[in-house]
């Protein structure tokens, strides 16, 4: 038998904090993106696009792995909608997607990076 809801002790800051969660139409988008940059690679080449557009053998170097493992990373980013790719000639230049959800990435990472402690 679940336990009682225990009466609340501040009911407009709770309303206020249910107002922060997102919203039950977004929670798969939020999901997919989560999961996306949760690989440690992935946030790796979303930090490395911050500085501009690679291609995919610059971006391998970057992030110190394979072409075709990055390729395969930068795919999961695509269908993400977090990366697109242009093609000069027979190169494919990949950047950010110019967005609210990538711009509010971007802020946080480097939110993240600031508050950073420094290693000894």
């Amino acid at each position: 038998m679940p336990s009682p809801i225990p009466p609340l002790k501040d009911p407009s800051q709770v309303a206020r904090a249910r107002r922060r969660l997102t919203p039950r139409s977004a929670q798969a988008s939020v999901e997919r993106i989560q999961k996306a940059l949760c690989e440690p690679v992935r946030l790796s080449i979303v930090q490395a696009l911050t500085e501009g557009p690679l291609c995919v053998d610059d971006l391998a170097v970057v992030i110190g792995r394979a072409p075709a493992a990055t390729s395969q990373h930068l795919r999961v980013l695509r269908q993400e909608g977090l990366v697109v790719g242009t093609r000069q000639g027979t190169m494919v230049y990949y950047r950010l997607h110019a967005g609210p959800v990538t711009g509010h990435l971007e802020a946080v990472l480097q939110t993240l990076v600031q508050a950073a402690p420094l290693s000894p």
